[in-house]
């Protein structure tokens, strides 16, 4: 009989294991942006890219790790609304081109004193702590940029930006383990560029949701230099049920480009690994 109790007990540990696991794949989630006014989120993100451009017949390689803190203030929430507003508290990129290397630092006036750096500097620094604003339905739709403290609209550092924002949207309906939504995120204006995006809600443990992302980027710029973009990325987000916030995202992007200026074209292929993770202040 003891061994028979004893039996019993083991296997249900470990069946229970097993059984929360299977209603953990068969639990309907909602999610959605729930925030509240006053709020700030900061969070770090790492961008590492490798570069290769065919320059008249000579091929170039330049590799870029950069770094971004950012401050995000939640500054008003109406019934289907939320306003953000949003800086860039520090940065940092180290380049290295053809062996030969290149470092900023937005709290290190030395490296963007003369030189190259100079040049660097005197354009990120108009972006540190300058603030913008991003408003987001409660799914993470895109309502309206605020860009304008940023060198203007229609700035390319600006278009950076808007399109480098991480609110994912969600679907306006309960989903499950498994479950997958489609979403196009919203260019500003004057820019062409357009995201369309794969959501897969993988697993539910506790009370954050990891969801698979693919997607797809295009876009052309036709101005004073023409730029013809594809590619695709593919990562991982981890959110938090309560709230809606990204808490960590990696990503995998695959970009190729062609720039035509001046009756040259300069094809390029661009590799790059994102990582960002976020929390409340």
């Amino acid at each position: 009989m003891k061994h028979l109790k004893l039996a019993l007990i083991l296997s249900m540990a470990f069946l229970m294991p097993a059984l929360m696991n299977q209603a953990q794949a068969q639990k309907k989630i909602t999610l959605k942006y729930k925030l509240h006014q006053g709020e700030t989120f900061m969070s770090t993100s790492n961008i590492n890219q490798d570069i290769e451009m065919h320059v008249q017949g000579r091929v170039m390689t330049l590799n870029q790790i950069i770094t971004n803190v950012l401050s995000t203030k939640i500054t008003a929430v109406k019934p289907n609304s939320i306003q953000t507003t949003n800086s860039i508290d520090a940065m940092t990129m180290k380049q290295t081109v053809n062996g030969q290397e290149f470092y900023y630092d937005s709290s290190d006036p030395t490296t963007y004193a003369s030189g190259r750096g100079k040049q660097v500097g005197d354009a990120l620094n108009k972006i540190i702590h300058k603030t913008y604003g991003i408003t987001i339905d409660d799914l993470g739709n895109i309502i309206n940029f605020d860009l304008k403290n940023l060198m203007g609209e229609n700035n390319k550092i600006s278009s950076n930006i808007s399109s480098g924002n991480n609110f994912i949207i969600f679907p306006d309906h309960k989903i499950k383990t498994g479950d997958s939504w489609e979403a196009n995120i919203k260019p500003m204006k004057g820019s062409n560029m357009k995201i369309h995006m794969k959501y897969t809600l993988k697993k539910i443990a506790g009370k954050k949701a990891t969801l698979d992302l693919e997607g797809t980027i295009t876009g052309n710029d036709d101005n004073a230099a023409q730029m013809n973009i594809s590619g695709t990325q593919n990562g991982e987000a981890i959110v938090d049920i309560r709230n809606g916030w990204t808490l960590e995202t990696n990503l995998d992007q695959e970009v190729k480009m062609e720039v035509t200026q001046n009756g040259m074209t300069i094809p390029m292929n661009v590799s790059s690994t994102i990582l960002k993770k976020s929390k409340m202040k």
